[in-house]
């Protein structure tokens, strides 16, 4: 699905000819982009390559970018009712998400999935502990936390800091500041 997401938001930001080229310069074709097969990392990052070459974006603010993209691409796809079951507001969503992807799993155990864990919620903060087994995708992290936000009607921004606990995301809610008790 990431490569599907992935063509989906070159197809819509820079056109169909722009695409073609991200394919040609990663040495692909459409067999890497048949949703709910699993790719090797090395095709997936071949592909994050091309597509930073050809849209001329440095790689952490395409992952940043691209990681926005994916929440709403995957919400309106086939995973969306997976997607809605997760919770209808920011923290419930967050605290399960080991549980959906436990259950994307199930249904491809070839998959890796990283683990969050919802930390504590403090002063209109929400921290989460990132693990992967990957490396390189923390830009991606941070923009899908951040379109989590979006989705969920929040403003603010995301941080992330190394940790004794390890990468841990802070999402920092703005309404969630303003709210916050003596607030006027």
């Amino acid at each position: 699905m990431v490569h599907t997401a992935a063509r989906s938001m070159v197809v819509e930001t820079m056109g169909d000819a722009a695409w073609r080229n991200v394919l040609s310069q990663a040495d692909l074709d459409g067999e890497y982009f048949i949703s709910g097969q699993n790719y090797s990392d090395k095709v997936t990052f071949a592909l994050i390559d091309a597509i930073t070459k050809v849209s001329g974006i440095e790689t952490p603010d395409l992952l940043r970018s691209f990681g926005q993209y994916w929440i709403g691409y995957t919400a309106k796809s086939s995973y969306g009712t997976m997607f809605r079951v997760g919770g209808d507001e920011l923290e419930s969503f967050l605290a399960n998400l080991n549980r959906m992807h436990a259950s994307i799993h199930s249904t491809m155990p070839a998959s890796r999935m990283p683990s969050f864990e919802f930390l504590r919620t403090e002063n209109g903060r929400i921290d989460v502990l990132y693990t992967s087994d990957r490396d390189g995708l923390l830009p991606f992290v941070e923009g899908l936390l951040k379109g989590l936000m979006d989705h969920f009607g929040e403003t603010g921004r995301v941080t992330h800091a190394v940790t004794d606990e390890g990468d841990v995301f802070s999402l920092h809610c703005d309404a969630r500041n303003s709210a916050a008790p003596g607030a006027a």
